[in-house]
């Protein structure tokens, strides 16, 4: 058992993140065991200081704290937001939140969905903010809010960067997320164009349908440049709201809010994320109740 106080050496962190990947989910849901899983603990040096007898599920929860009391990394950032905000401000029924979605020539860390978009740029104390100023210029253009969370260590460098309508955020030591500025509405200013860009064929397609009537009459080569071209002179708020319609359908679904609902709080965040089919996720949370001496390959 991980004693309350126990701290990793810096050196491990990076290393011991990988644990709160797609890559170990899913080997876990499909082969009941994670290789993976067992060769990151031995890479950071870890693998004989967990109780073999505790559950996965309990596990996964030490090692949340191990990170957040020693190396708070991007997954730490994503996780509060999933729990604090996601679940903690909204709900399953109404907010969706995704990762890594495209921005212009940017990627959202995590973006939450509930009447409008909020887009949250993780800075933690590892990270440059070298990239900021192109990446909320990015942000602008397509999201509602825009706000970024940060470290303390961090919060006078990012306040620097970023102008008065882009809220402030920082990941406290009690594992709260404290606000320091409310960011403005930019919904009226997005750029359709760009916003375009960052959706999926079925979903710019519906709304063509929606506003114009019917999707244009042309080839598979011509529907995306023409599709753009009619997308491009809605009003920006229409624009914004048609894309939060519709990105609050990607993986709306009752079996992945129950199995986000299911987990460990550790979780949250890639549960949201990791794309596992219905039963692979029934699977998975069988297996959270199993000691880990049997599922992690030695």
């Amino acid at each position: 058992m991980i004693h309350e106080k126990y701290k990793i050496p810096s050196s491990c962190g990076p290393v011991l993140a990988r644990i709160f990947s797609a890559a170990v989910i899913d080997e876990f849901a499909s082969k009941g065991r994670s290789p993976l899983a067992a060769a990151i603990l031995k890479e950071a040096g870890l693998f004989r200081e967990f109780d073999p007898a505790i559950l996965l599920r309990d596990f996964f929860d030490q090692v949340h704290t191990l990170l957040f009391r020693s190396y708070r990394n991007e997954y730490i950032y994503k996780n509060a937001i999933a729990r604090k905000v996601l679940l903690g401000v909204h709900s399953l029924n109404t907010a969706s939140m995704l990762t890594e979605l495209r921005a212009g020539s940017c990627k959202a860390d995590v973006v939450v969905l509930n009447g409008t978009s909020t887009v949250y740029e993780i800075k933690s104390a590892y990270d440059s903010t070298d990239r900021l100023t192109r990446q909320i210029a990015a942000y602008q253009q397509v999201f509602d809010r825009v706000n970024v969370i940060t470290s303390d260590s961090q919060l006078d460098k990012v306040a620097g960067v970023v102008s008065d309508d882009i809220g402030l955020m920082v990941l406290t030591d009690r594992y709260t997320i404290s606000t320091l500025r409310e960011p403005s509405s930019l919904k009226r200013s997005v750029r359709p164009e760009v916003i375009f860009d960052s959706l999926r064929r079925n979903e710019y397609e519906q709304i063509v349908k929606e506003h114009f009537g019917k999707v244009p009459q042309v080839s598979n080569a011509r529907m995306y440049q023409a599709c753009r071209e009619l997308f491009s002179v809605l009003d920006p708020t229409t624009a914004h709201d048609s894309m939060v319609a519709v990105f609050k359908k990607r993986d709306n679904s009752k079996h992945l809010r129950d199995f986000v609902l299911s987990v460990p709080e550790s979780l949250t965040a890639v549960s949201l994320s990791c794309k596992l089919g219905v039963a692979s996720q029934a699977r998975f949370s069988r297996l959270l109740n199993t000691a880990i001496g049997s599922c992690l390959a030695g």
